[in-house]
């Protein structure tokens, strides 16, 4: 099972959790064109495309995959921010139920984000275990140990003095630098998280949607590896790049 990133930024955000007979999308962000390139247009393996919320680099080209008849979950806050009607009867999740996608069984959990119903989501599979996917929220609430995750997929956007060293150097906006820490996560909140609900299942950290001005790759990627430890992988999901996400036997 991979993890591919076809696009983690505001620019537009997709990932595809793919093996060789099927493929769950997270994020309708990115032209569906781009998806079946990646697929080598094998959209036949495709159960369905699950979204955390309306924005536009989440959600712009949902109607490319509702004209191809796919399968798309999100919640009813989400549907109903959309500046045209949907049918969404078979189309709606709630918080806290699961719901299942091929091979996948997905579970969405409440997020903190300037959006009108934003999710995250537990995503479980036979090969790789339980995954936490969680992007676009100023921290997540919940404890999730007992789940003892296996990958966690998380927004690690901004960097607390990198953005306020902008806005002193006069390089970005007061008002955009208060609208991000109301809305994304910080380096620290996404550390403490990870922090609380690593345990020895833990395999995998892709750290999503880094700012390109208020980040720091290397940094991020090495501060996240200090309170894993070297026994868990942590990668930054960049465009292209994949992940090998099957469970490491004998943990």
């Amino acid at each position: 099972m991979q993890f591919r990133c076809l696009g983690s930024s505001s620019l537009g955000n997709c990932y595809l959790l793919e093996n060789d007979n099927e493929c769950l999308i997270v994020e309708a962000g990115i032209r569906f064109s781009e998806v079946k390139k990646a697929l080598d247009f094998n959209t036949s393996k495709i159960v369905g495309v699950i979204c955390t919320h309306e924005h536009g680099d989440h959600f712009k080209y949902v109607r490319d995959y509702l004209k191809a008849g796919i399968p798309i979950k999100t919640s009813q806050g989400t549907w109903g921010a959309l500046p045209f009607e949907v049918e969404i009867s078979d189309k709606v999740m709630r918080s806290g139920y699961w719901y299942q996608l091929g091979g996948f069984t997905i579970t969405p959990f409440q997020v903190v984000h300037d959006a009108a119903e934003p999710f995250g989501f537990i995503i479980r599979h036979q090969e790789f275990g339980t995954l936490l996917f969680a992007t676009d929220t100023e921290y997540i609430k919940q404890n999730f140990t007992k789940l003892k995750l296996n990958h966690i997929l998380i927004e690690c956007n901004y960097s607390q003095a990198i953005i306020d060293g902008r806005v002193y150097s006069g390089s970005t906006d007061k008002g955009l630098r208060d609208r991000v820490i109301q809305s994304h996560m910080e380096l620290e909140t996404c550390k403490d998280f990870i922090g609380i609900n690593k345990t020895s299942s833990l395999d995998n950290i892709v750290l999503l949607h880094l700012s390109d001005g208020n980040s720091n790759e290397k940094m991020f990627q090495e501060e996240v590896q200090c309170i894993v430890g070297d026994r868990v992988n942590v990668f930054v999901a960049d465009k292209g790049s994949n992940v090998c996400l099957d469970i490491i036997p004998f943990r």
